[in-house]
């Protein structure tokens, strides 16, 4: 969740600045440039056996977008780069992040335990055909490719391995066997700078016999100065 607040956090000045830009320059940098940053929820598919996913699985991210016009059309295509940001919470723990295939272990119900997750960050290139309405509706298709920039752990609870006394809190990075690259189809539909967005993940996260067949469905929300 840090991670996601500070890509809000990073992004906003640029929305703040291309919002002003645009304002000097005129329309045509406002169809140049999109600015924008992702609130959403992820779905899991694929969980394996006895593994129990929370409801809640926030995301999020940030990106910058270069729009090229069909001349006069309202239809665009735009291509950039941002960050995402994705949750996995559940009921399980990775026992070796090093492991020739990669497993989940479901803690036991003799354990207290407040967060067990998979976090995972890429470095984003996506590209969309857009259409804008005179009356700003917006609906936009296209995909993104990612490249896997960290995978890790994290657990808060008590020790699984009956240690320490208390509470602890255990991170690990850098989990192998987590396929380094990702692909899948983003559509973007609303109105103004407001727009409901979803991805869908062709690729699985681990590769292929290396680990479990989970994938992620994002459904959430876009803010874009234009």
């Amino acid at each position: 969740m840090k991670k996601i607040i500070f890509s809000l956090i990073c992004f906003l000045p640029l929305l703040a600045f291309s919002q002003e830009k645009s304002k000097i320059i005129g329309e045509t940098t406002v169809r140049r440039v999109s600015v924008g940053v992702e609130l959403y929820q992820d779905f899991w598919m694929n969980w394996p056996k006895g593994m129990n996913v929370r409801a809640i699985n926030q995301g999020g991210g940030g990106f910058v977008m270069y729009n090229i016009p069909f001349g006069d059309s309202p239809v665009s295509f735009a291509i950039g780069a941002g960050l995402g940001f994705h949750n996995l919470y559940s009921n399980t723990t990775i026992e070796n992040i090093k492991a020739d295939t990669i497993s989940f272990t479901v803690i036991p119900d003799s354990i207290s335990y407040k967060k067990s997750k998979l976090g995972l960050t890429y470095l984003d290139i996506p590209l969309e055909l857009r259409l804008v309405t005179k009356s700003k509706f917006r609906v936009s298709v296209g995909v993104k490719l990612g490249y896997l920039l960290d995978a890790k752990t994290k657990y808060k609870g008590d020790d699984l391995a009956g240690i320490a006394s208390g509470q602890i809190i255990q991170k690990n990075k850098k989990v192998d066997n987590v396929d380094k690259f990702r692909f899948g189809p983003t559509i973007r539909i609303g109105y103004n700078w407001f727009q409901v967005v979803g991805y869908f993940s062709v690729t699985k996260i681990f590769d292929k016999g290396l680990g479990p067949d989970l994938y992620p469905i994002s459904v959430g929300i876009t803010f874009m100065p234009f």
